[in-house]
């Protein structure tokens, strides 16, 4: 809680001194997010597969964040956030500024902020409909330090991100020339309107990646509160990484649909192998992985998946619960995932994981809701053998404002 005080202590204290020095436009908000798990069994399959992995019931802060964010005059926005869920460090998420309306040029952004790749990891984590996102956003960079170029075109329907980025980490510092990467995405209304009871997206993206000591890809099973259970390990001879995917989403009055394919295409070197850590692989060739989810939802009441910008957006009950009488609005979701980190030609020998996760959402308030997910995720090895399964119930209470 101390830190929590400092940081709204700090934020206040700049609200103040841009108001002060004539911003035109300023917000203070934030989300608090708590989950519980409990497990309801791990069973082991093939001998091994659950050494050091830990199924422990328990609850946890997931998310606890504070941003600031504003116009400077018509043309400069700002954004700052900053995480303390985690008891040992304040987290660094976006922290950039957006120049607005640059002639022939659209909107450019200068700071830490998402690359453009998942449609599911680039959805804020106040809007997705799973308390966890799909495990394929084991691809996505996340955030990252650069230069990007944002706009819409096309009335309205096109949105596109081009960007130059470095591999920054929590707190945007960087030492040395590689970790750098070039991403694009473009997303396409291709049928009715922003924020309407009906909306068809298709939408795709790429991204290449030059690291500077190797490339380690990951994944719990849709749990958060759980160790990884698919791991490449430290790929060190990695020269190069591309990934691209497509995406598609859609609204049909209360129900709606998603679903989203990224593939990973890994280039090694030409050095030798050397003498390796604990944990560090060396790729025999080339290697390929991939990942996909399929979701659908359905509200029980009413209301209709909000779709805004290429991305899902805030949803707005009703009626709020117990104001008039109200119930809010309660929503049934399905979803089936499936990441593997296996490529025999090149030894990479991951895991397999699939997740079926089944859930119900209740949105008391546009800004305040209860999650409840059912999560049932299986590993195989790369000879396709079932190594284990293990299934939790979750929970969330959510808030933002």
């Amino acid at each position: 809680m101390r830190v929590f005080a400092v940081v709204v202590a700090v934020i206040t204290l700049c609200a103040v001194q841009a108001a002060v020095a004539g911003v035109d436009e300023l917000t203070i908000g934030g989300r608090y997010m708590w989950d519980a798990t409990v497990w309801s069994g791990a069973e082991e399959r093939v001998g091994g597969a659950w050494d050091d992995v830990d199924f422990v019931n328990g609850t946890e802060t997931r998310r606890a964040r504070v941003f600031l964010k504003g116009k400077a005059y018509e043309h400069l926005k700002f954004k700052v956030v900053y995480d303390f869920s985690a008891s040992d460090e304040i987290g660094l998420k976006d922290a950039y500024l957006d120049f607005v309306g640059v002639p022939g040029v659209g909107n450019i952004r200068v700071g830490q902020s998402l690359e453009p790749l998942c449609f599911n990891e680039l959805t804020s984590s106040k809007h997705i409909s799973f308390i966890e996102r799909a495990s394929l956003n084991a691809f996505a960079p996340s955030r990252n330090t650069g230069v990007m170029v944002h706009d819409k075109a096309v009335d309205g329907k096109l949105n596109y991100q081009v960007g130059f980025f470095l591999d920054t980490g929590v707190m945007a510092g960087k030492r040395g020339d590689d970790d750098y990467s070039v991403a694009a995405r473009l997303a396409y209304l291709v049928a009715g309107e922003e924020k309407s009871e009906k909306a068809v997206h298709l939408g795709g993206a790429i991204n290449y990646y030059v690291p500077e000591n190797g490339v380690r890809f990951r994944q719990r099973p849709e749990v958060h509160l759980s160790d990884r259970l698919v791991d490449t390990g430290t790929l060190t001879n990695a020269e190069t990484v591309l990934r691209y995917g497509g995406e598609v989403a859609g609204v049909f009055g209360p129900f709606y649909f998603a679903g989203e394919y990224i593939a990973t295409s890994i280039a090694k070197s030409d050095e030798d192998a050397p003498e390796r850590d604990r944990g560090d692989e060396w790729l025999a060739d080339d290697g390929s992985l991939s990942g996909f989810y399929a979701e659908a939802g359905y509200f029980l009441t009413g209301e209709h998946r909000v779709y805004k910008g290429g991305l899902w957006d805030r949803t707005k009950p009703g009626s709020n619960f117990l104001e008039d009488g109200g119930l809010g609005a309660w929503e049934v979701v399905a979803r089936y995932s499936s990441l593997d980190l296996n490529d025999d030609s090149a030894e990479i020998y991951g895991g397999k994981m699939d997740d079926v996760t089944i859930g119900l959402n209740w949105y008391l308030h546009s800004n305040a809701r209860l999650m409840f997910n059912y999560v049932m995720s299986s590993v195989k090895d790369h000879d396709d053998e079932e190594m284990g399964v293990v299934n939790a119930f979750t929970m969330r209470t959510q808030i933002d404002f």
